[in-house]
């Protein structure tokens, strides 16, 4: 660890920078940390750094990290970070958002672009140096640069005007939370997908927008969805179509039927997330008594981590 720092040291010194420019490099200090920047104490021995000027590295020829798990102890901590956040969330926005008469949620549109009167959220994510982050079929603007980073991109829509849907099997679907309004369609819980994304010189970001409450900072970053369910048989309360919205977009989950394009409307986004000290989490937060429940997978797979519980997999369908 010494040899590490030193290492990182030395790289943000030979870097040609002026010497007013010198104090942001406190950023190239190795730190402990919750998500939100506040300390865990000497309980949390996870070491994350974030990207200042200066400190660079190639992401392509990192060395490969074996992939372990994050202790117990760190695994709770950042659950209950998360947790106090969507609390927090959700006891100070009472107001409505700006856009989608208080009931937003964020689907992913075909292009990098949102039409006029939807506001347009996008974050990069920094995934596992040397890392394997894979994409296949129709994943809408969602897109992978030379590093094996993202970028997600959402537009902000009505959510009430998602209801029940009629599919092919039982199954749900997911919308990104973005807001504080629930309609009765909605089930009566929010599911948090937390990705650990690298530990080292991280440079996540949000690009555009407001992702609030979902969260994205130097440690990682919290998606919470909203689940709706669809059935094979038709009943009162169900579409057979996805709304209208004026232009192109997907939602998560892993129904075939109704997709735009049949099987090229459908597409799977897997993320590599750090492999050191792994702290990945998944678990539903019920809307009425605040129980937190884990779990392996959002309801209805939408998002998947089964198999995989170290790495994300995001199950992408075209919608209109």
């Amino acid at each position: 660890m010494l040899m590490k720092k030193l290492h990182l040291l030395n790289r943000c010194i030979s870097s040609a920078i002026p010497i007013v420019a010198l104090l942001p490099l406190i950023s190239c200090k190795e730190m402990s940390e919750k998500a939100d920047g506040t300390a865990l104490g000497p309980l949390v021995e996870k070491i994350e750094t974030a990207y200042a000027a200066g400190c660079k590295k190639n992401e392509r020829t990192s060395p490969v990290e074996k992939e372990t798990a994050a202790s117990k102890e760190i695994q709770e901590a950042v659950r209950e970070r998360l947790f106090s956040y969507q609390k927090s969330f959700e006891s100070r926005y009472k107001v409505t958002r700006s856009l989608s008469e208080g009931y937003p949620v964020g689907v992913i549109p075909a292009m990098d672009v949102c039409p006029a009167g939807s506001e347009k959220v996008k974050i990069f994510m920094d995934n596992q140096d040397n890392g394997n982050t894979t994409s296949s079929g129709w994943t809408g603007s969602w897109s992978i640069d030379g590093n094996g980073n993202t970028g997600h991109t959402f537009c902000v829509v009505y959510g009430a005007a998602f209801k029940f849907m009629t599919f092919n099997s039982p199954t749900e679907y997911l919308l990104l939370r973005l807001g504080n309004n629930k309609t009765v369609y909605m089930e009566p819980r929010v599911w948090n997908v937390y990705i650990d994304n690298e530990d080292n010189n991280n440079k996540n970001a949000l690009l555009e927008g407001d992702f609030s409450p979902n969260v994205i900072n130097k440690n990682g970053t919290n998606f919470q969805f909203w689940a709706i369910a669809g059935k094979n048989t038709p009943g009162p309360n169900q579409d057979t179509q996805f709304p209208d919205m004026g232009f192109s977009y997907g939602v998560l989950g892993t129904f075939t039927s109704p997709v735009v394009g049949g099987a090229a409307g459908m597409g799977t986004f897997k993320t590599d997330d750090e492999n050191s000290s792994n702290a990945n989490q998944l678990y539903s937060v019920d809307w009425v008594t605040n129980a937190v429940t884990g779990d392996s997978h959002v309801q209805g797979f939408g998002v998947d981590r089964t198999n995989d519980p170290g790495n994300t997999t995001f199950n992408i369908r075209r919608a209109r």
